[in-house]
């Protein structure tokens, strides 16, 4: 289906000169509309107009002041003008033009290749800028999304800034406290906690989560304007700025009373979330590619476009991560399809993604015996790429990341290592627990954080295939990740 061609408003009061450039675009493809006054510019164009050249000098109305109306008005404000004059050549002249408004500004009479080029450039940019607006369009709408599901989540959800003052809560919190509710937008710990001292457990971890950046969890005994004592299991999750710090807060709540699974729900609500947030964030992420290939983008367009790009990919794979998440919690873990492969290929093709997304990086591996088996290497490659993806995260930039995979006839050995700093004694515990962020992630400026659930992942990938992964870290051997799966 071949796209229709741009409508171009030729504007000029001198019919030879308004038919030469007519001409000259016609020939170009444009579909080519005209006037010969500025009223009846005003009245041809509208939303569908893609650009007007505009003449400065016309017989009623200003060319300055018809450019500055159509930009003024909300149905033509987005039309590329275009000033083409060959009375009004001076400097001054293309300042006062470009200051009402214009886009483009040449002196006639002018060299037909230069004009078509001259228009196909804004062209170029209209419609850079439309898909820009789109995407923006998009990127607020998915914003608009969350809101309405956290503030229709049937559990309370409660939103601090990085000082603990509360910035927002959503209706089940109020429904759930009644009279009783203490978290209005504004308050402070101090002040929630003098007006209901039974919410001295629960202010206090969230401190704890404002102080360190980890998660807090814990169970508070509240009481409600119509049901009396309720019983909620809370979790407190912090987000951290690129400096360390954190900048806000956010604490959601299940009520336990009537014994159901709290966490249960939880994962339910994640999971449906991440599945319906595929779709839109795709096609977000194909506008933005196909903006990319076909060029034409200023700097500051294509630096928006490529920021589109990085946060949507990271929020795919936040995406993914909370259905694997989702899928193990409430599945009994996560399934593996096991067919004929071999596992020194899959760990080849997890290297070779990894060397590409980071340049510069030496990925060192070495095998041993023979590699074949019945593997689900799909789930493999998102298991290993998690833990190498992992190992040059937290290495420095100039030092190898070394896998080994030693495979015999009872198992596959893989294992990865880095020199980076180690991991903290009183974390090595809960490294393959769920949410979990450790403290060198905290201290990665620039680098975004993940949600933690990447090395929970890995380990029910390994426990899908009825292995094991383990791991030991010091400061003078290094941090080594070991995957055993058995034949």
């Amino acid at each position: 289906m071949t796209s229709k061609p741009a409508v171009i408003l030729n504007v000029n009061d001198d019919v030879a000169s308004r038919y030469v450039t007519s001409r000259v675009l016609g020939l170009a493809g444009f579909r080519v509309v005209e006037a010969g006054t500025g009223r009846e510019a005003l009245a041809l164009v509208d939303e569908h107009t893609d650009l007007v050249i505009l003449d400065v000098r016309l017989p009623d109305i200003s060319g300055l002041e018809v450019c500055r109306r159509m930009k003024a008005a909300p149905r033509t404000h987005n039309v590329l003008v275009l000033h083409l004059s060959a009375q009004a050549v001076g400097p001054g002249d293309r300042a006062m033009g470009l200051e009402h408004g214009a886009d483009g500004y040449l002196v006639a009479p002018v060299d037909p290749e230069e004009l078509v080029a001259q228009v196909h450039a804004l062209l170029r940019l209209r419609k850079a800028e439309r898909e820009v607006r789109a995407l923006s369009q998009e990127v607020e709408h998915q914003r608009r999304l969350l809101e309405m599901a956290i503030s229709n989540a049937a559990e309370p959800i409660i939103l601090y800034d990085g000082t603990g003052r509360v910035v927002f809560a959503n209706q089940a919190l109020y429904a759930a406290r009644g009279a009783h509710s203490v978290h209005g937008p504004g308050k402070t710990l101090d002040g929630m906690l003098a007006e209901d001292p039974s919410l001295e457990s629960y202010t206090r971890l969230v401190r704890e989560a404002l102080r360190t950046g980890q998660v807090q969890r814990g169970s508070i005994v509240v009481t409600s304007s119509n049901q009396g004592l309720r019983h909620y299991d809370f979790v407190i999750s912090p987000s951290v700025g690129p400096g360390g710090e954190v900048v806000a807060v956010m604490s959601s709540s299940r009520d336990v009373t009537e014994e159901r699974s709290a966490e249960e729900f939880r994962e339910q609500f994640i999971g449906m979330l991440g599945h319906d947030l595929r779709n839109p964030l795709n096609a977000l992420s194909m506008s933005a590619q196909q903006l990319q290939r076909r060029g034409g983008l200023d700097e500051r367009q294509a630096m928006l476009t490529s920021r589109i790009l990085t946060s949507a990919d990271r929020m795919d794979r936040m995406i993914r991560q909370l259905l694997d998440f989702a899928r193990a919690r409430l599945g009994g873990g996560i399934p593996v399809v096991r067919v004929p492969g071999d596992i020194f290929d899959v760990v080849r093709r997890t290297l070779d993604e990894l060397r590409a997304s980071h340049p510069g990086r030496v990925l060192l591996l070495e095998v041993k015996g023979d590699g074949r088996g019945e593997w689900d290497t799909d789930r493999l490659e998102q298991a290993l790429g998690n833990l190498v993806a992992n190992a040059l995260k937290y290495s420095p930039a100039d030092g190898p990341v070394q896998v080994q995979v030693d495979a015999d006839e009872q198992a596959a050995v893989v294992r990865v290592h880095n020199g980076g700093p180690p991991i903290p004694t009183e974390e090595l515990p809960h490294v393959f627990s769920a949410w979990r962020r450790g403290k060198r992630a905290r201290s990665e400026a620039g680098t975004a954080g993940g949600l933690g659930l990447g090395l929970y992942i890995t380990s029910q990938i390994v426990r899908g295939h009825g292995g094991d992964v383990q791991v030991s870290s010091s400061a003078e051997g290094g941090t080594t990740f070991t995957v055993r799966l058995p034949r």
